[in-house]
């Protein structure tokens, strides 16, 4: 029968949880930057720019996807073009290892995580500390993504931004759309993807 989650130190688990990952966008901020001045260095001129992520219950690393006008696979006259437009997992471009510092950072977050609350290899529901733990990650990759926007780094028009996990409607993808893009951006969006 399962044990259920365990708490190993229940006060410092919930302050733990309480404090952002200021770590944590500090890794995806830098990584984005010397992301992006490798693809302007090489003349990668990108229109959508991609967070992907994990599933919610195992957020174990993040890669960066771009695309490019010429990668979408339709013409803009195709009833699917938004579809290629926006559907991060039809795009071209995808780097595992650009953000390798945020993904050293997430690795430290989710064994400071696992010190404190173990889980039942037999439960597979997330608790309310492990999706706690999953929405402060979350929300790292997008404050990240919001404070190079908010800096000038993607410059004027600013790309396509999202935070993605693939074959999913996670709230963070919506949330990311509406913080990172312009209300047109947006609204076309979510005709296609809601």
């Amino acid at each position: 029968m399962a044990q259920g989650n365990r708490i190993v130190n229940g006060p410092e688990l919930r302050s733990w949880l309480a404090e952002p990952r200021t770590d944590l966008v500090a890794a995806v901020v830098e990584g984005i930057r010397q992301h992006v001045a490798s693809l302007r260095q090489r003349g990668v001129d990108f229109y959508g720019y991609a967070l992907l992520t994990g599933e919610i219950y195992d957020l174990n690393f993040v890669a960066v996807v771009t695309n490019t006008e010429q990668d979408v696979k339709v013409a803009s006259t195709d009833d699917q073009y938004r579809y290629y437009r926006y559907s991060v997992d039809t795009w071209a471009h995808w780097d595992q290892d650009a953000l390798a510092g945020a993904n050293q950072q997430l690795s430290e977050d989710n064994g400071k995580f696992a010190s404190l609350h173990t889980k039942d290899e037999n439960n597979f529901r997330m608790d309310e500390f492990q999706k706690s733990h999953a929405h402060r990650t979350l929300e790292a990759f997008v404050a990240g993504l919001e404070a190079v926007k908010n800096e000038g780094l993607f410059g004027e028009p600013s790309p396509f931004l999202v935070v993605w996990i693939s074959d999913s409607n996670e709230e963070v993808m919506a949330d990311s759309v509406r913080r990172l893009n312009s209300e047109e951006v947006a609204d076309d969006f979510f005709r296609e993807r809601w």
